[in-house]
């Protein structure tokens, strides 16, 4: 489990003497076994403070990205002076990019917690109107997991290049009149 994989060779899983698609399996499931959300608001004095979390736990995602950095590096030769190259990918030494496809050294658990949002505000009274609420948001500020990739959250459990979600910030301003 924690060593290299050894390329090209795979497990005669149903016991005849051949390995072909019939030795192929499911190994885990990219779905949460869980799904947990927390929300909580808090008010103190003027100050108003909110904010939204998600856990996913027990999901597996399969780590394409790294299956990709470890055959590209191949054209760069054995120089390793190639800076956005993965060490743990040009350590695999794979030859053949379809060797990898069938591997589930690339599945990896992928649980996590993720803050949605926090929001801190104040609220002025009579100040402009009835109401005033001046708060700042951040958006996606962290997320705690031990996935290597780059987002654990991946809808068909394949980790293949996604876009990442950014990280907002907003100021706003509520007013009632």
């Amino acid at each position: 489990e924690s060593g290299n994989i050894l390329e090209g060779q795979f497990v005669n899983r149903n016991g005849d003497t051949i390995v072909n698609d019939n030795d192929k399996y499911r190994y885990k499931n990219p779905a949460p076994l869980y799904t947990i959300g927390i929300t909580s608001s808090l008010n103190v004095g003027h100050f108003n403070f909110s904010f939204g979390a998600r856990a996913n736990l027990g999901q597996y995602v399969y780590n394409n990205v790294q299956t990709d950095m470890g055959y590209l590096k191949r054209l760069y030769g054995s120089s390793k002076y190639l800076s956005n190259v993965n060490q743990s990918a040009v350590d695999l030494n794979v030859e053949d990019q379809a060797n990898l496809t069938f591997s589930d050294h690339f599945i990896t658990e992928a649980s996590f917690f993720r803050v949605d949002h926090i929001t801190l505000g104040y609220s002025f009274d009579h100040l402009i109107g009835k109401y005033l609420n001046l708060y700042t948001t951040v958006q996606n500020p962290f997320v705690i997991t031990k996935y290597k990739g780059l987002d654990p959250e991946i809808g068909n459990g394949i980790d293949n290049q996604i876009y990442p979600r950014p990280r907002t910030y907003v100021l706003g301003l509520n007013v009632n009149f």
